[in-house]
């Protein structure tokens, strides 16, 4: 886990690219040791270039600061189109975006997993307010109760009643 300031150090050099940071995760390939930071770009354009640019801009930093005590290797990529939503940044970062939602419910005692189909509106440090609520069928329920896609206009959901939720790539 990288310490509070240095996150934030990192945050602001990466917005002076006009680019936000979306993740900072410590990962193990094999025997390598891996710290990758995903970003993305203001404009919605993350390119091969602007990755490079942070890289450069972030390495000495990293350098003086170690935010690990052993060899790594540093990556600076996109968290790519469709990906896993799960902190209240990753969510605001993907405002506007439609994904898929899997949410516990419970109907009559009987536990399900509602999912749906919606576009985030908003987020906070509390929740997540969706728009455009295409309900699917639920995953525990008979195939001859499974609910239709039906409209709703607009909900709000705490984190901690979210199960999963992923981007999806529209063409």
């Amino acid at each position: 886990m990288i310490e509070k300031e240095i996150e934030e150090k990192l945050e602001s050099s990466i917005n002076s690219l006009d680019c936000e940071l979306y993740d900072i995760a410590f990962l193990k390939e094999n025997t390598d040791d891996i710290l990758r930071i995903s970003i993305m770009a203001k404009d919605g354009n993350t390119t091969l270039d602007k990755c490079q640019a942070i890289s450069e801009l972030i390495s000495p930093f990293l350098d003086v600061y170690e935010p690990i005590n052993r060899h790594y290797t540093l990556e600076v990529s996109s968290p790519g189109i469709e990906r896993w939503l799960k902190t209240p940044r990753h969510f605001r970062l993907s405002v506007g975006e439609r994904v898929e939602v899997r949410i516990d419910t419970d109907i009559e005692g009987a536990k399900e997993q509602e999912i749906f189909e919606a576009v985030i509106e908003s987020a906070n440090l509390e929740g997540v307010n969706f728009k455009n609520i295409e309900s699917k069928k639920s995953k525990t329920a008979p195939k001859h109760s499974q609910k239709t896609t039906s409209k709703a206009q607009e909900r709000f959901y705490p984190y901690h009643s979210l199960k999963k939720v992923k981007t999806i790539f529209e063409f």
